[in-house]
């Protein structure tokens, strides 16, 4: 028995087309043929919209605004991509080496991630002890502190991952060309609108992705950091 597609893919699904449907005719033919290209271009454009937010010290809202702009389309193009792509295209034969060597990898990986937890865990103790002076209120007080600073760092560091994850998936979709010939995206996606798929596609680039979502994460850090988290690393 056929499965059903679920009600939100159908409804993220006909969204695309009929937006796409739309401007299927208004994209200009530069754009549709180089639409990696205009993706750098926009990027390099916004990000050296960095210089004068530096020069007048413009505040850090600014700055979000302007890298969030910078990879709008390539972040945009990738969920549209990624959205209307079953995870089974994304599937592909593995040997038995393969097999355990990803897991002997990630065995090792979990290990030195738990040993630097321990470690830090530790110094952190035995500084909040110390800035506390052994009460036990003020020692929780500077650690709840700590903890509200820190969570913005972690969300960031895992939306880099996943940025780096989306850029690693498209990789396997569509390869790096600029325009690829063959790829593992659903032959149904914007079938009728050719002009629009082309355009998507070319957007939602691996390289072009994972440089503008890694120089966002990095600005976002950059204007977070402060002394009490250079402190705690």
């Amino acid at each position: 028995m056929e499965e059903r597609e679920p009600v939100e893919q159908v409804v993220a699904r006909r969204s695309v087309i009929r937006v796409a449907a739309h401007y299927e005719h208004r994209h200009p033919v530069w754009l549709v043929e180089h639409a990696l290209t205009a993706g750098w271009i926009w990027a390099a454009f916004w990000v050296l919209l960095l210089v004068p937010a530096d020069h007048f010290s413009l505040h850090a809202a600014v700055w979000f605004a302007i890298v969030i702009v910078a990879v709008l389309p390539t972040f945009t193009a990738t969920v549209i991509v990624l959205s209307q792509t079953p995870h089974s295209h994304l599937r592909r034969p593995e040997s038995v080496l393969g097999h355990f060597f990803t897991r002997f990898a990630a065995y090792v990986g979990a290990f030195l991630a738990w040993t630097l937890s321990v470690v830090l865990s530790a110094t952190i103790a035995v500084q909040l002890q110390n800035e506390g002076r052994n009460n036990e209120i003020d020692t929780l007080g500077i650690g709840l502190s700590l903890l509200i600073e820190v969570v913005p760092v972690v969300v960031l560091f895992l939306w880099l991952l996943l940025i780096f994850r989306y850029a690693w998936f498209l990789s396997r979709l569509r390869g790096w060309k600029a325009r690829p010939r063959k790829t593992r995206i659903p032959a149904s996606f914007l079938a009728e609108e050719p002009r629009t798929q082309r355009m998507i596609v070319g957007f939602a680039h691996p390289g072009l992705l994972a440089a503008t979502g890694g120089f966002a994460v990095l600005i976002a850090l950059l204007l977070y950091v402060d002394d009490v988290t250079v402190n705690l690393l």
